[in-house]
């Protein structure tokens, strides 16, 4: 089973070849917005700990962020340097995929999406800042 970076890295290559067209990251918008409203469901499951609802919370709120960010993208609102536009759409790419490092409807299934949202919303935090600022 390959490794969250291995898989990233995959799903990086795929952001820069195939969703570069506008109508492409408005189809993912909506996929990302669907799977996280699957998180949300989780989170007010009655069937996880406390730690598990933490960690699902953190991972909504930044993958939120990153969604709101390319949003603003889609409709001409905030503008980025293209490597980290490439990294936001890998990141989203990662998380709306079933099939990454560790199966989303595996235990833990959702580990390693965290792990990718949370390595990107840190290499795009100025941009986040940026956007909060500005938007």
């Amino acid at each position: 089973m390959p490794d969250w970076k291995t898989t990233y890295a995959h799903f990086l290559d795929t952001a820069k070849t195939a969703y570069t067209a506008n109508e492409q990251r408005g189809d993912l918008l909506v996929q990302g917005e669907l799977a996280l409203a699957k998180v949300t469901v989780d989170v007010a499951s009655n069937d996880i700990t406390n730690i598990e609802r933490e960690e699902e919370l953190t991972l909504y709120f930044q993958m939120k962020q990153l969604l709101n960010i390319l949003r603003a993208i889609y409709n001409d609102q905030f503008d980025m340097q293209p490597e980290k536009e490439d990294a936001l759409v890998a990141a989203v790419l990662y998380f709306v995929s079933p099939f990454d490092a560790i199966p989303d409807d595996a235990p833990l299934g959702l580990f390693d999406d965290a792990q990718v949202i949370d390595f990107v919303h840190e290499q795009l935090a100025s941009d986040i800042d940026r956007f909060h600022h500005e938007m």
